[in-house]
């Protein structure tokens, strides 16, 4: 009753997609080439099965009382490596996601819970034009089964901090473990020497992390 896009109801399942939109109608003169190209991206639309939700309760984490399926972070690049910091040092895998210019609310939310999996997504026109997202944000989604992992993983030293400055010298510090591989693959620093590792102190010293 209190959706007015009609794409987040057809993604949350809350109605059965008319054929109309499955033609490629919705995007199709103004956002694709063709109604084959709308078609396109209406059968790759994320979407629950119809009936799955009677509908969408959202709220702040810090006053929700009740218990979200995912957490939706909107944060900027430098928040966002964090957060992705986090999430692999656990198993150290990254994540896999599907990146699109529409529909944000859905893709945010869809994936993350049909996989179970973290989601990095765009905020899309209608999030910039109505719900004041600005250039420099980006939407990442945790499951909830996943939160603890991702907040136990950003709390260690080794993805706790990023650089606040940088440095154009092409023979930067590297990493121990870094300076390993590059020299077991034959890479020599400009003198023809092997090149030297630092520890995390004088790299996090030279780019003054925070």
């Amino acid at each position: 009753e209190d959706m007015w896009c009609p794409e987040p109801v057809i993604g949350f399942g809350l109605a059965e997609p008319p054929e109309y939109f499955f033609e490629g109608k919705t995007r199709y003169p103004h956002g694709v080439k063709s109604l084959e190209a709308g078609a396109n991206w209406a059968r790759e639309f994320p979407r629950f099965e119809t009936g799955k939700y009677v509908g969408v309760v959202s709220a702040p984490l810090t006053t929700a009382d009740f218990e979200p399926d995912v957490a939706i972070v909107y944060c900027d690049s430098a928040q966002l490596l964090r957060l992705l910091l986090g999430l692999a040092y656990e198993d150290g895998r990254d994540i896999t996601t599907v990146l699109g210019g529409h529909s944000a609310c859905v893709y945010a939310v869809v994936p993350a819970m049909l996989k179970e999996e973290c989601q990095a997504s765009v905020p899309c026109r209608g999030d910039r034009g109505y719900a004041g997202t600005q250039d420099y944000e980006m939407i990442f989604t945790i499951p909830r089964s996943q939160i603890e992992r991702v907040v136990e993983g950003m709390d260690q030293p080794a993805t706790s901090s990023i650089p606040t400055r940088f440095s154009m010298n092409p023979e930067y510090m590297l990493s121990e473990g870094y300076a390993e591989i590059a020299n077991l693959m034959g890479q020599r620093d400009s003198e023809g020497k092997k090149i030297k590792g630092y520890g995390g102190e004088d790299r996090r010293l030279n780019l003054q992390y925070r």
